[in-house]
């Protein structure tokens, strides 16, 4: 039963560790950062954490150091990640909002084949999809790339101004409310 149990455990440790993942990226999207604040963040939390790596043997079935300290690594780093970036935009201060205006410099998109598996080994192409993205300046000067919608990225004309509802989040990092 115990066996069982630690089993189920595990499966639920890794798809715990997709959706935070998930979750985190979906988040750092609409978050006016460079990407490697949140993920220092996380790491920061993750090495101050390391005394209690030895609590992970039952995920990694055994009492190596280096496995425990990588799988402590890995569970607390991507959790605390998504946890930091959720926190910051979800508890996001409603009285700092401001409207920026923003001018689109670059609209561009990228194409990446799609693939579906036909056999053991064997995969065949399946049709490209598009992922859109808009090239935007701040009137401090800040260039940043956005990952749009199409019906956004259909609307957008180079040269043109766009309106973003931002607010300071909880941890300090500007989120993009409305606007994209």
């Amino acid at each position: 039963m115990k066996n069982i149990f630690v089993k189920i455990l595990r499966v639920l440790m890794l798809f715990v560790l997709l959706i935070s993942w998930g979750i985190g990226y979906a988040i750092n999207e609409d978050t006016l950062t460079e990407w490697w604040i949140p993920v220092g963040v996380a790491a920061m939390i993750a090495i101050a954490t390391f005394p209690f790596y030895k609590k992970w043997a039952w995920l990694t079935a055994g009492d190596n150091k280096t496995v425990n300290l990588l799988c402590h690594l890995i569970c607390v780093g991507t959790i605390s990640y998504a946890l930091f970036l959720t926190g910051n935009y979800f508890l996001a201060d409603p009285s700092s909002t401001q409207e920026e205006t923003v001018v689109v410099q670059k609209k561009y998109q990228e194409t990446h084949k799609k693939t579906r598996r036909v056999g053991k080994r064997r995969y065949v192409p399946d049709g490209v999809r598009k992922e859109y993205y808009l090239q935007v300046a701040f009137e401090n000067g800040t260039v940043e790339t956005l990952h749009v919608s199409l019906s956004t990225y259909n609307k957008a004309r180079k040269g043109q101004t766009k309106k973003l509802t931002l607010q300071k989040g909880f941890f300090g990092l500007p989120v993009i409310t409305k606007g994209l």
